[in-house]
């Protein structure tokens, strides 16, 4: 999905348990994250989240926010990677309060991961999970989001939205936090305006 759409589509489902419920998990992560470079997203080691980090990255860059630029953190990355896909398990072993790790786990995460989750509490960070509503990753995260939960099939009817493509999926729901994250002004208001900015700029004043 390209950002015009998921901009549009954030538009289109305002007042939906889906919205809502992204937008709270948003704020609380930069809330969360008071320390400079202190948001960390980490996976499973077959299905690193480089999705989320990629759109976060992209929206805190657009919207200036450099302190809250995020770091993907690897099990194995290779020796000849670049620089910032070439943070490893070590970074998890460095963490301590005013950070964050947000862990996405599309499938039921293994113990090893949960080991790492575990120690990232102990010291201190803040967990935020997105997951399909695992019992022992809820555990240990302080806030938890479970997108496949947040929007009934009859919602979906309603918006007219293609079937196609599954609206309370992963993708959707990535693709609304890191839109979120990157909000100033919270109110429906504040972002009807941002989306409205974002559409000129990509395509010309709609009334021209």
């Amino acid at each position: 999905m390209d950002l015009t759409r998921a901009s549009l589509l954030r538009e289109v489902l305002t007042g939906t348990e889906l919205a809502t419920r992204t937008s709270q998990f948003a704020h609380s992560l930069r809330r969360f994250t008071t320390r400079p470079s202190g948001l960390m997203l980490f996976g499973p080691q077959d299905d690193e989240p480089w999705h989320l980090t990629a759109h976060i990255d992209d929206e805190v860059t657009r919207a200036g926010i450099v302190d809250l630029k995020p770091a993907l953190v690897r099990w194995a990355p290779p020796p000849d990677a670049p620089p910032h896909l070439s943070i490893g398990l070590d970074r998890l072993r460095d963490v301590g309060r005013g950070e964050s790790l947000v862990v996405v786990s599309e499938q039921q995460p293994r113990s090893a991961l949960l080991e790492r989750v575990h120690d990232v509490r102990r010291r201190g960070a803040t967990v935020f999970s997105i997951d399909n509503g695992d019992q022992d990753l809820a555990s240990l995260s302080h806030e938890s989001l479970v997108p496949g939960t947040l929007l009934a099939p009859a919602q979906i009817d309603a918006f007219d939205i293609d079937r196609d493509e599954p609206i309370a999926g992963f993708e959707m729901a990535q693709h609304l936090v890191s839109l979120a994250v990157a909000d100033d002004d919270m109110t429906p208001t504040g972002w009807r305006a941002r989306l409205r900015a974002f559409i000129e700029r990509v395509g010309g004043d709609p009334r021209d």
